[in-house]
């Protein structure tokens, strides 16, 4: 029996669908981080692009992975693809808690690029050519 139950709350949990860390923010932080990335202009272009070259209806979203702590002084956001039962991240920034600048992530070359540098080659994963 416990096992029936244990087996129905883990069927329950894929059903209704986990997400990655609220897309509309949980603070006055949050928000303001997730404003700033969703207006960028590549993330713009690129949402402008998929919903014209996809199928299905899906969008890009920023989410928050992580906000500061008192040794890492930068939210991680990822820009997502949400379709339907998975995310997949197409751009991963950070933002620094306190100026709010922003930084392209390069995980691949283990470093941060700053978003005039990235904007001047809008390079990651799935960059949008220009409009």
């Amino acid at each position: 029996m416990k096992r029936l139950l244990v087996s129905l709350f883990i069927l329950t949990l894929f059903i209704t669908g986990v997400e990655a860390q609220d897309a509309i923010g949980t603070s006055k932080h949050e928000k303001k981080v997730l404003k700033l990335i969703n207006s960028l202009p590549e993330i713009i272009r690129a949402r402008k692009y998929m919903a014209e070259h996809t199928k299905e209806k899906r969008t890009l979203k920023a989410y928050i992975e992580s906000t500061p702590t008192l040794s890492k002084k930068y939210y991680k956001v990822s820009v997502c693809d949400d379709a339907n039962d998975h995310l997949f991240a197409h751009y991963r920034f950070r933002v620094n808690a306190g100026t709010y600048a922003i930084y392209y992530d390069d995980f691949e070359h283990e470093k941060l690029v700053p978003l005039k540098v990235w904007e001047k080659h809008a390079y990651g994963i799935y960059s949008a050519p220009a409009l």
